[in-house]
């Protein structure tokens, strides 16, 4: 039996499917699924008997996940291969570089190559697009899945442990997160959260003809949606979903800003802040005795940016800033 050695590296591509020069950052990964996809044979169903005869190669997409604790340094990237947008500036000591982010009105995504530590061999993936992203923070880590699509995939040698270039900034816990909704801090009813950024990549959408594989993976609508489990203490939240203190109301549920924010403390910070949303759903479901948590469900439109955003950035549903030690993205 050979050792246990399972990690995530990846890498910007200078286009889609070829790899960039700059150094890849590697991760311990939770889990992954992103593996080489089922069934790529055209299976043609003839009339030359009660089965099939003939088959040939067919199209070629990798898909799956990879799940991690974050810390504040490997979650920009991650976040703009996610949304697109960026802008870097660099800080004066003692300042940090602040790393802007937000979605843009783009399809094409930027790519990245991934490579997975597998045990035995490291399964490497090219042209890779964020499909989806969840960022979630409950009882211990918080911890991000990235959703990704690839071109395609190949085997190298696994690298040693030594070789790996995994951050020194410590994942972030629950208790480093806060929440605001509106202009209210509200972390201290908030018992865990989370935030789903879908890209709308599918793999049809990179099917042409002259290639078995990919020659693009676009994302042609992207949904951000977020989930609260909090307290269940008022009605505040049961009244923005109604639009109206007495129950629902013509028009409709209240407008309402979250901001959520990770510190890093010395490693740095970061904020992410939707400027639009709506609830889509308020629940409170009691059984027996025990604790009454309500869910609150919501979503982000398009709203304005802040007004401190870079100046090519006057709306968007999500914006992002990071703030650490780290260079420019590239």
């Amino acid at each position: 039996m050979g050792n246990i050695l399972r990690y995530a590296g990846f890498t910007s591509e200078t286009s889609f499917g070829m790899r960039g020069l700059g150094d890849p950052f590697h991760v311990d990964v939770a889990s992954s699924t992103l593996d080489v996809p089922a069934d790529t044979n055209m299976i043609y169903g003839g009339g030359l008997g009660k089965s099939a005869r003939t088959y040939r190669p067919g199209y070629y997409a990798p898909a799956g996940n990879v799940v991690y604790a974050f810390d504040i340094a490997t979650i920009a990237p991650v976040l703009r291969w996610t949304l697109g947008g960026y802008k870097y500036t660099a800080g004066t000591q003692p300042d940090p570089n602040r790393h802007v982010i937000w979605g843009t009105g783009d399809t094409v995504l930027p790519s990245f190559a991934c490579d997975l530590g597998k045990d035995i061999f490291e399964h490497q993936f090219l042209g890779c697009v964020v499909s989806n992203l969840e960022i979630a923070v409950e009882n211990e880590f918080c911890q991000a899945t990235i959703g990704i699509m690839a071109q395609k995939d190949a085997k190298a040698t696994l690298k040693a442990p030594s070789a790996l270039k995994i951050p020194s900034e410590y994942p972030l816990a629950f208790h480093e997160v806060t929440a605001k909704i509106g202009d209210t801090d509200k972390s201290a009813m908030i018992k865990s959260l989370k935030l789903s950024v879908d890209n709308g990549v599918t793999a049809d959408s990179g099917r042409t003809l002259g290639s078995r594989y990919p020659r693009r993976l676009l994302g042609y609508e992207r949904t951000v949606t977020y989930t609260m489990n909090m307290l269940f203490e008022d009605l505040t939240e049961l009244e923005r979903f109604w639009g109206g203190n007495t129950g629902p109301v013509i028009g409709g549920s209240t407008e309402v800003p979250i901001e959520i924010m990770f510190d890093a403390g010395t490693d740095g910070d970061m904020s992410i802040l939707l400027p639009k949303t709506v609830y889509t759903g308020v629940q409170q479901q009691p059984s027996g005795r025990d604790e009454i948590v309500q869910v609150v469900n919501g979503r982000a439109f398009i709203g304005d940016a802040p007004a401190e955003a870079p100046v090519d950035v006057t709306e968007t549903e999500i914006y992002c800033v990071v703030q650490n030690g780290k260079e420019a993205l590239v």
